[in-house]
């Protein structure tokens, strides 16, 4: 039976039911739903090889998650295949409230939200009925049912297209994307086993994350990348009232934020736009319990949306900071004692002059000369040390990491160390002169004139979906060089985090992202549109997929 509004809303509701929340013990019940539906298929049936569960371990926790494939071959035989990739987690319904056990049953929450507690634009859409509220129902469960449903359809009507059809749900999306990660793994794996031609990666994140206040909806062209530039202070410890003896770690980071957070010129400006600028995520000392010592050790690190700019030139722009920041901190401690010097406190010392910026990986080559057997047992006593450390946060770990080095290099205070922590997107587009790439903006520009034409919606074309995605897993359009300065800067890159680089040059596709019309994503407001989002987007899904076809030459 082929999909209908009626039998798209049911699924959805089914699967948001499943309280698949990133990092909880429940995440796995998305991918069996989404397994044992498919399974019931008699496509599936007939072809068990066809739908897979795919192991991804999460770095730092023990236990697996798990990501589906399923694929669907063209009647006609032909290595041209479409991905389609969605994401099964939600983040948690803290927002919620009062109402978060009502969070995963969109019928009851609809009930229970009071309409006088909501932002008008909020309670008139509950009132209208014309939406569904609950945690996931955009962000992106909607976008997985329509994949979910289109896949049933080709099953069923094997002349619906003329290419194969792979579609891909992965976990921890909101996380640090290990499902996508591991299933790019997946992807060169069957790349190399049948030979299978990637003509297009296609994702149905909904838009509002994308370009918030849109008048149209949206179809994009690629998506953002993530990079999160790290700063670890050491200063020099004095007890507190000695204060100018010593220089603050804190001091030293509060600088650091203060030159990077939200600065106009760190921001990676592209076509038809400018993503925003760095936010410090976390900023802290790494104190034990109260102590009366001036602190002498922080960490600070940064959110950065990038599109264009590269891992090498974040590090000169981290490097500039981290310059700027000792000098401000001194200029600050020199002015105070400055102001108080007839008190009787004891003057700045020379030590302060001598503070220096380095690099993690800086330190981790001081670390490799000191010891026998050089880099490569470094690496292995970092391998051994990291499997000692707890679980816990990954950002965490590898502070950890990195202070374990500086230890092992014997490196003096007082210093600025920068580098990244995990994760790592890299940015991805299809706007390029490549004829894959080509025709794919070719075919997304037919879907949204088909829309506009037939269906009676405005669909704007923009390059850079302004959230962070699973896309970004689905190729690397720079070189192997351009990883190393953020693999030599991330402190247990290949254990405590990495990227499957060379699986990402290989699967190399163009990626198109056109998901569901909704609102609120990740607050108590999440909201699908019903009208597009499940009567209109399926038929855009169905004509983007005949257009790609097209443009590869097959009718």
């Amino acid at each position: 039976m082929v999909s209908t509004p009626k039998s798209r809303e049911a699924l959805l509701t089914e699967l948001v039911a499943v309280p698949s929340v990133t990092a909880s013990r429940r995440e796995n019940e998305a991918a069996d739903f989404v397994y044992k539906r498919l399974g019931e298929l008699d496509y599936f049936k007939r072809n068990p090889s066809f739908l897979r569960m795919i192991p991804t371990p999460l770095e730092g926790d023990s236990r697996p998650l798990f990501s589906v494939a399923a694929r669907v071959m063209a009647a006609n035989p032909t290595k041209k295949t479409v991905v389609f990739i969605a994401h099964h987690d939600v983040v948690d319904t803290d927002a919620y409230g009062d109402l978060a056990e009502w969070a995963f049953n969109p019928s009851e929450l609809a009930k229970r939200l009071d309409p006088n507690e909501l932002a008008p634009r909020a309670r008139d859409d509950l009132l209208s009925g014309g939406f569904i509220f609950g945690r996931g129902v955009m962000d992106m469960k909607c976008g997985l049912a329509l994949e979910m449903e289109l896949l049933s359809d080709y099953c069923e009507a094997p002349d619906l297209f003329g290419v194969n059809l792979l579609m891909l749900s992965v976990p921890d999306e909101e996380n640090t994307n290990c499902g996508m990660r591991g299933a790019a793994k997946y992807l060169a794996a069957l790349k190399r086993e049948e030979g299978l031609d990637y003509i297009a990666g296609i994702d149905t994140e909904p838009s509002d994350p994308g370009l918030p206040d849109a008048k149209n909806q949206l179809i994009f062209l690629g998506g953002m990348g993530k990079m999160l530039p790290a700063f670890y202070c050491a200063g020099l410890e004095a007890h507190v009232g000695n204060y100018y003896r010593g220089l603050s770690a804190a001091l030293l980071a509060s600088h650091v934020v203060r030159e990077a957070e939200g600065a106009p010129e760190l921001a990676d400006p592209h076509r038809g736009g400018c993503q925003p600028s760095w936010i410090c995520l976390c900023s802290k000392t790494l104190t034990e319990g109260y102590s009366v010592t001036v602190p002498g050790r922080a960490v600070a690190y940064f959110n950065a949306f990038v599109t264009t700019k590269t891992p090498a030139a974040l590090m000169e722009e981290m490097r500039t900071i981290a310059l700027r920041a000792i000098d401000e901190a001194r200029g600050q401690l020199a002015r105070s004692h400055r102001a108080i010097s007839e008190m009787g406190y004891e003057p700045p010392m020379r030590d302060h002059a001598d503070a220096r910026v380095l690099s993690f990986g800086e330190i981790f080559d001081m670390a490799a000369d000191l010891r026998e057997g050089g880099a490569e047992s470094l690496a292995a006593h970092v391998r051994d040390f990291l499997r000692a450390l707890p679980e816990g946060d990954m950002r965490d770990r590898g502070v950890a990491v990195l202070e374990e080095l500086i230890r092992l290099a014997e490196v003096p205070a007082p210093f600025v160390a920068v580098g990244f922590l995990p994760p790592y997107l890299p940015a991805i587009t299809s706007v390029s002169d490549r004829p894959a790439a080509r025709a794919a903006v070719r075919a997304a520009e037919r879907t949204a004139a088909f829309a506009e034409e037939r269906c009676g919606a405005r669909v704007d074309i923009v390059e850079f979906f302004a959230g962070l995605c699973d896309l970004s897993y689905l190729g690397f359009s720079g070189g192997r060089g351009d990883l190393e300065p953020i693999a030599k800067n991330c402190p247990g890159w290949g254990e405590l985090y990495s990227i499957p680089t060379e699986d990402l040059l290989e699967i190399d596709m163009p990626v198109i992202n056109m998901g569901p019309c909704g609102y609120d994503a990740h607050r108590k407001t999440e909201r699908l549109e019903k009208r597009y989002s499940l009567e209109i987007l399926p038929k855009l899904l169905v004509f983007l997929v005949r257009a790609l076809s097209e443009e590869h030459g097959i009718g």
